[in-house]
Formats: C-alpha cells, structure tokens, sequence
C-alpha cells in the first residue's frame, strides 16, 4: 500500500464513501440475485468493497467505474458462495426468514401465491444454469443491462455474451418446462 499524505488519503476516503453510497445497493441487489440469502448477500457486498477500496489506486479508465465494481462484485459472489455451499448444504429461503417483513401487495391471495411460486422457480432455474449462463442472464435480464455491459463486467468478448444468453435461455426453457410437467 502506498503511503498517502493526510489531504490525499482525506480524498481518497471521501471518493470511496460516494463510491459506496451510488453503487452499494446495486451491488447488494446483484449478490441477493445470485445467492438468495440476506445475510450472505451483505457479506458479498462488504468483500465487494474491501476489494473495490483496497484495488482503488490502481484503477485505471481502461473501463468505467461501475462495471469494475460489479465485476468486482460477480467474482465475489462466486467465491463466497462456493464457500458458502461446502459450509453448508441447507440454506434457508428468504421467504423462511422471520426477521424479514412481507411487502404488502393488492390482489387475490391465490394470484400472488402463484406470482411467488413462479418468482421462485425461475430464481431456482437460473442458479442452476452454469455460472457464466446465470451471471449474463441476470445481468442482461434481471440487471438490464446492455449486452456490452454485460461484456465489459463479464470481461468476455461480445458474441459470447450472446451465446451464453441464448443457451441459458434455451436451458431455462427446459428447466422451466420440466417444473411445470411435474406440478401438473
């Protein structure tokens, strides 16, 4: 680590707070998509930045900012959560959770039953597809990010991008069509 002056280490920490503040909720919302729980999802987020604060000096323009942080982020997840899966095989659902509260939404108790059922099956489909599959799919879809982005964060070349989109979509397709064969 280099040694900083006070007034530029004053700097450097009022940079990383504003850092923070703009990208913590995406990056925290991104670690939730991946591993659906809370808790490991703010450890991600925390590692994410540890990183993003430690590797700050030697950032360079060479691409922007919020897609070093979110690639950052995408290869904490996948860390932690190969962790966190050899820790342990039973992690709880978020909708298990007590300490979490209901959001409240207007409509027929059977529809938004079968809305969460369905959020849960896709959920469970893309984090059965393969890493690179789930992250460009959560990116491009759930991120909406453009498929460039999604290049860049992945730091994978543009067709690839579209590849693996086109494969976890075909992937989820059956993984989808094979839920909905069994609770027929």
């Amino acid at each position: 680590m280099i040694n900083m002056t006070p007034r530029v280490q004053k700097e450097v920490d009022h940079i990383f707070r504003e850092i923070v503040k703009d990208h913590s909720s995406r990056v925290y919302n991104l670690a939730l998509m991946k591993c659906n729980q809370v808790e490991l999802a703010e450890d991600i987020c925390q590692e994410t930045f540890i990183r993003v604060y430690k590797g700050l000096q030697n950032f360079r323009d060479e691409s922007q900012l919020g897609t070093w942080i979110y690639r950052i982020a995408l290869n904490v997840c996948h860390t932690m959560i190969k962790k966190e899966s050899q820790l342990s095989a039973n992690m709880m659902p978020l909708d298990d959770r007590p300490d979490l509260e209901p959001i409240q939404e207007h409509g027929d108790a059977e529809e938004i039953f079968l809305r969460d059922v369905q959020k849960d099956q896709i959920r469970q489909a893309i984090s059965d597809l393969p890493p690179l599959q789930s992250d460009a799919i959560t990116l491009y879809y759930l991120k909406e990010f453009q498929y460039t982005e999604v290049a860049d964060v992945m730091d994978i070349p543009l067709n690839t991008v579209k590849s693996h989109i086109r494969r976890a979509k075909a992937k989820l397709k059956l993984l989808l069509m094979e839920v909905y064969d069994e609770t027929r």
